[in-house]
């Protein structure tokens, strides 16, 4: 379940993660948490008020931000799941706290989903990370608690495997499409978490894609904040 925050009816599963889902599924392998989930253990209570309060609710590791800053983090990713297919996970929810109502959530999701995922990383660290991809340090999900990732094969490569179908990044685009989206790694000075340019387009066999020399994206960026 990739939701798509531009998506107005419901959650449409986008085909495929965003870099910034991919960051998220490595930080959990390397047990990088966030600071407001019970993993992080106590946390600096003004800091997390503030954060409130400047509109960050949910903030990224800052760990992880570190390792994608420090790494250079580079990505790229393909569909390997064939001709793809949604199916409905409608679901009960909440309305309003403090009230009885329902608000039945209309969900697509989907079905047998399977990924290649490349990051680019310096042999050692790419070494330890494989490592961790193996035996994560927390769960890993694909978008949502209720879709949990199982790892089948985790390589070091010296070279980006044949073939094409990797994700695209294009500014404009027609159908279905993923929000590129990529944490911002000076989030404590913006108090932005995430910063969406564009769209990362997946090929699938009804709409197979180019051949690319260099399929990886850079998976993080630095926000500047305008003036008011």
């Amino acid at each position: 379940m990739w939701r798509n925050p531009y998506e107005s009816m419901g959650s449409f599963s986008c085909l495929g993660p965003a870099p910034s889902n991919i960051a998220g599924l490595i930080g959990a392998a390397l047990g990088l948490p966030s600071p407001r989930s019970l993993a992080a253990g106590e946390q600096d209570a003004k800091k997390l008020k503030l954060q409130m309060q400047k509109a960050l609710p949910w903030p990224v590791s800052p760990e992880l931000l570190k390792w994608e800053a420090d790494n250079d983090y580079n990505v790229a990713c393909r569909w390997r799941g064939g001709f793809p297919r949604r199916i409905p996970w409608n679901v009960n929810g909440i309305k309003e706290m403090g009230k009885g109502d329902n608000l039945r959530l209309q969900q697509q999701v989907i079905e047998k989903p399977s990924y290649e995922v490349l990051v680019r990383l310096e042999r050692k660290e790419a070494e330890r990370t494989a490592s961790a991809l193996k035996n994560p340090a927390f769960p890993l999900f694909l978008g949502a608690s209720f879709c949990r990732a199982i790892v089948r094969n985790v390589s070091v490569l010296e070279n980006i495997p044949e073939g094409g179908d990797w994700a695209m990044h294009k500014q404009y685009v027609f159908g279905e499409a993923t929000p590129f989206t990529r944490h911002v790694i000076n989030a404590e000075e913006t108090f932005e978490r995430v910063v969406s340019d564009g769209y990362w387009v997946y090929p699938e066999p009804s709409c197979p894609g180019e051949i690319l020399e260099d399929p990886f994206v850079k998976g993080y960026c630095v926000f500047e904040a305008k003036s008011s």
